[in-house]
């Protein structure tokens, strides 16, 4: 054998010894002993927004072997690129994470939020087959996933996970059965004692988070998903849960039971705003340029207060991929129209008479908002949306009422524009 020969077998043999030893150690599988715990964390809600709806992990403790790690998914980074242009779109990229128990929990209860912990029954071979299926999902290339604040969250991955271990048990138990829940009525309690974020929610879902969601899709939340794993038995009649414990006791934020309804604060808000648009209606009798001249400055206000807020809602439905915010009679009662009817009143204002296609447009917009109010007696048309309609329907009538004054709209009393010119602009306080 010549020295040709020689070398070519000694570089065959050492890519070989490479190419197998690589091999070894991508196959190799930590096998957890017989004492390894398999638990569900479930963390209540925190003081921010997105920390209302919990969180949760699978926690993989088998100290033989060394193994103390808690998976997690739904994180995300403010910081990450495009990060907010994606979630405007309904694109949102979100990852699981891994991290040792002692720094989860200390991270956890330094934000004072409820601790829950789950034992779960699992056979050996099943613990085995959840510890791959993480280190899966927790290695390059699988982190990163496409989230759904609904149908694909930390909780749901969570649920995913055990029941791909279980063979379906799960599932079969909970996703024919209905919870008597919508995704809306879960997220309205949840949100209740964050005014703003309420409001903004409640007005960007549409139609289909108005749905009856089974048990299945109820454990969106983590709080649901420990519920009802709770109830679940395995096919030999075991409970699924072994032990349910309660480590910890936040002193702040505590899940609310019951939907606090904002109807007793929405209603009087918008009827005062009615009221008040028809008061200065009825002053234009006696001072009809000053009444005039606030009733046209309040008008542009609510036009384009409700146009924008319309707006959006055209936007969410149309362009976007948040799919819970199509198909939303919330823009019955926030109409992108009022942002046309805001430049009538700007005319209103110049010139101090309303054109008559003014007075139609929000003959129009008050047309459809009442039709919001009719639809709810249809059936087809169940959105719980009474609240949102009691902060519109109210002021829209209103300013109808005040702008239809004779003041307002004859021909002969209205040329005399509000503001003159050179004039200096009332100032409140002067």
């Amino acid at each position: 054998m010549n020295t040709k020969h020689i070398f070519v077998l000694l570089i065959f043999f050492f890519v070989f010894t490479l190419t197998s030893t690589a091999f070894a150690q991508s196959s190799k599988v930590v096998r957890l002993s017989p004492n390894a715990e398999v638990l569900l964390v479930t963390i209540g809600p925190g003081a921010l927004v997105w920390e209302r709806f919990g969180h949760n992990g699978l926690w993989i403790r088998d100290p033989e072997n060394g193994i103390d790690q808690v998976y997690h998914w739904g994180l995300f980074d403010f910081q990450s690129d495009n990060f907010w242009p994606k979630f405007l779109q309904g694109y949102m990229d979100y990852s699981i994470g891994s991290v040792d128990s002692p720094s989860f929990f200390q991270f956890t209860m330094q934000s004072d939020r409820d601790i829950w912990l789950q034992e779960i029954n699992l056979d050996a071979d099943q613990k085995n087959a959840l510890l791959a299926f993480l280190e899966k999902n927790d290695s390059e290339g699988h982190r990163i996933y496409r989230y759904d604040y609904y149908l694909d969250n930390c909780s749901t991955r969570a649920r995913d996970a055990l029941d791909h271990v279980l063979g379906g048990v799960i599932k079969k138990a909970s996703v024919d059965k209905g919870s008597g829940k919508t995704f809306r009525s879960n997220t309205r309690r949840l949100l209740q004692n964050i005014p703003l974020a309420y409001f903004g929610i409640h007005l960007g879902l549409g139609h289909p988070a108005d749905d009856e969601i089974s048990i299945w899709k109820d454990m969106f939340t983590p709080m649901s998903l420990r519920r009802h794993l709770n109830e679940i038995k395995l096919l030999d009649g075991q409970s699924l849960v072994r032990s349910d414990k309660f480590i910890f006791n936040s002193t702040k934020t505590k899940e609310p039971e019951q939907i606090k309804s904002y109807l007793s604060f929405y209603l009087p808000l918008s009827a005062s705003f009615g009221v008040f648009f028809a008061f200065l209606g009825y002053l234009t009798v006696v001072k009809r340029r000053l009444a005039r001249l606030f009733l046209a400055l309040f008008g542009i206000l609510w036009s384009l207060v409700s146009g924008l807020l319309g707006t959006i809602i055209l936007i969410v439905w149309f362009l976007t991929e948040h799919r819970f915010g199509h198909w939303n009679e919330n823009i019955l009662q926030f109409n992108p129209l009022s942002l046309v009817l805001l430049g009538y009143f700007l005319i209103f204002l110049i010139r101090g008479r309303l054109p008559q296609m003014g007075i139609k447009l929000l003959y129009a917009v008050t047309g459809l908002s009442l039709l919001g109010l009719v639809m709810q007696i249809i059936p087809v048309f169940d959105q719980v949306n009474g609240e949102l309609i009691a902060l519109a329907l109210p002021a829209h009538l209103g300013l109808l009422w005040a702008v239809r004054s004779e003041h307002l709209i004859s021909n002969n009393n209205l040329k005399e524009p509000l503001i003159k010119s050179g004039e200096k602009p009332i100032v409140a306080g002067q």
